[in-house]
């Protein structure tokens, strides 16, 4: 789906505020709750890493541009507990109330600051094995798909879309997230690194020499020679 997650390459934002070799750290406890809660979600079986990005994704832009990164998880947890019927909708808001807080306001409040939120490993991996071979080898030439793949969630990014690459790298088989995130199964298939030239998905304003490389599911690539439906 097109949404204000997906802002690479989009123009008026700003330059992007970033620290260099950042520990990961969190700045306020909310955040390390926020965190713990998505893992939380991960481990009952109740979701699942792509169905919470696809919440994310669905968070209105109004409200997503302001209440950060930590916060974008804390509204996908709100939103996992009402889709899943883990708590009756307006039992979050009411909790946020007695606590003391205003549950409309655009961002929760600081709790004072935390060490660190650690990542977890819970055992799992997307990894499959699968029958059929890849489709392309290092080398070829590829193009990505010029269109949103469909409506819910996918990993082709705006910016990459229609363009032409070079497949540098042949993956394993990992689960597919458009069908993952929807409650589709698995659909598991090859993924490649391809590599583009800076030009290609920028244009002349690219820096000079840039080569880009992203990790592309089968699905979304075909043949550079291929005539595609989508044009």
């Amino acid at each position: 789906m097109d949404g204000i997650h997906d802002m690479g390459g989009t123009q008026g934002f700003g330059a992007v505020s970033f620290t260099p070799d950042e520990p990961g750290r969190v700045d306020d406890r909310w955040e390390a709750v926020a965190g713990a809660a998505v893992f939380a979600l991960l481990r009952s079986g109740r979701t699942n890493l792509d169905a919470h990005r696809h919440r994310i994704e669905r968070i209105d832009p109004r409200r997503y541009l302001p209440i950060t990164y930590w916060g974008r998880w804390l509204a996908a947890v709100e939103a996992a507990i009402d889709e899943q019927e883990i708590a009756p909708p307006d039992a979050v808001a009411n909790a946020v109330r007695q606590a003391g807080a205003d549950p409309d306001r655009s961002a929760p409040p600081a709790l004072g600051p935390v060490v660190a939120l650690e990542s977890r490993e819970n055992g799992r991996t997307a990894r499959r094995e699968i029958d059929s071979p890849p489709r392309f080898a290092v080398g070829d030439l590829v193009r990505t798909s010029a269109h949103a793949p469909h409506a819910g969630h996918h990993r082709l990014p705006r910016y990459a879309r229609g363009r032409q690459g070079t497949i540098a790298r042949v993956y394993p088989a990992f689960v597919l997230p458009d069908a993952t995130a929807h409650g589709r199964g698995e659909q598991p298939c090859h993924v490649y690194a391809v590599a583009f030239d800076g030009t290609e998905l920028w244009g002349a304003d690219a820096e000079p020499g840039l080569r880009c490389h992203l990790d592309v599911f089968e699905p979304y690539l075909s043949g550079a020679d291929e005539v595609s439906e989508e044009s």
